[in-house]
């Protein structure tokens, strides 16, 4: 079950008083008894008391089948997405195999996108729950490689300069640049529409996460849209040095590159390297990694990302309401 939210917590509004949640709990029974509780009712009259919209989420259809291998349960998303609607899945969909069993489908159904060295790449276990869960922790502080359904990348975070002349060096982009020709060179729409056919899968891997009451496509939105606006730091991208952890604290730090620190041999240390400029620092864990690319690789990877997107959008049901329907 997903943690309730802490009383200080920015994110969300102050929580009502007491009294206005009774009366606003009787009146919704009220209007649901009288049959005028439909969508854009219930967020007339949520934005009317509380000052916002409550997500009304439509939640896919899945399979039933025995739970995903246990896992730590991912928090409460930090934000809603702004697209909240149903999407367009098509008829394919019915015949999902159950999601402890889908590593085989979903790698089979992946071998027509991606090529060879794309499915190498790829972690083949408990596929559409380590995506799940990867792409709600992009959008948090540390994304936790166990979870990714990917190998890490090969070597370690390349530098130049010492001191306060630190700085991401210019041939790290290289490390990243296989994997962005790998990803650009796939089609969005054909993507898009391999997410949707896994989509009830990805679904219920979200709920069994702890989110029951929100869409796991609404998050992605939303992830997607953070991705976006990661910022886009000119050379050289500064680095600092501020202390040494121990290894078991390093690797449950926000680590400026996840697959491997700048070792300190000879000890039980690493050094963590974090960006000089706080608001670089203060990024989420997925811009964080975008910025780790270079400049060039970032913007391939936002523009295909942006594409990839908008194939999403172009997918939404219109809401209820809306003009035509």
């Amino acid at each position: 079950m997903p943690q309730p939210s802490a009383p200080n917590d920015p994110l969300r509004p102050p929580p009502p008083r007491r009294v206005g949640w009774l009366v606003a709990v009787l009146l919704l029974v009220a209007l649901g008894v009288l049959g005028y509780a439909n969508r854009e009712r219930l967020q007339q009259i949520t934005r009317a008391w509380f000052g916002h919209s409550a997500a009304v989420p439509t939640v896919a259809s899945a399979p039933a089948s025995a739970s995903a291998p246990a896992m730590v349960r991912s928090a409460p998303p930090p934000a809603a997405s702004a697209a909240s609607a149903p999407l367009q899945l098509p008829a394919a969909t019915a015949s999902l195999p159950a999601l402890r069993d889908s590593d085989a489908f979903v790698l089979r159904e992946l071998g027509a996108l991606l090529t060879q060295p794309g499915l190498a790449w790829l972690v083949p276990r408990h596929l559409i729950v380590h995506f799940v869960a990867t792409v709600d922790n992009l959008d948090r502080p540390v994304v936790s490689q166990r979870v990714w359904p990917v190998h890490p990348l090969p070597g370690t975070l390349r530098t130049t300069g010492q001191g306060d002349a630190l700085a991401i060096a210019p041939d790290n982009a290289l490390r990243y640049m296989p994997y962005v020709r790998l990803l650009t060179a796939l089609d969005p729409q054909r993507a898009a529409q391999l997410y949707l056919q896994f989509y009830p899968l990805c679904e219920q891997a979200w709920r069994e996460l702890g989110h029951p009451k929100s869409a796991f496509n609404d998050r992605l939105l939303a992830v997607l849209a953070s991705l976006l606006q990661a910022p886009e730091p000119q050379a050289p991208v500064l680095l600092r040095q501020p202390k040494a952890l121990s290894g078991k604290r390093w690797a449950a730090s926000s680590l400026l590159d996840p697959h491997g620190g700048r070792a300190v041999r000879g000890t039980a240390q690493e050094v963590l390297d974090t960006y000089a400029d706080p608001a670089l620092e203060a990024a989420p864990a997925g811009q964080k990694i975008l910025m780790r690319m270079g400049l060039d690789n970032e913007r391939a990877v936002k523009d295909w990302l942006r594409r990839f997107r908008q194939a999403l959008l172009a997918r939404l049901r219109p809401a209820a309401g809306a003009p035509g329907q």
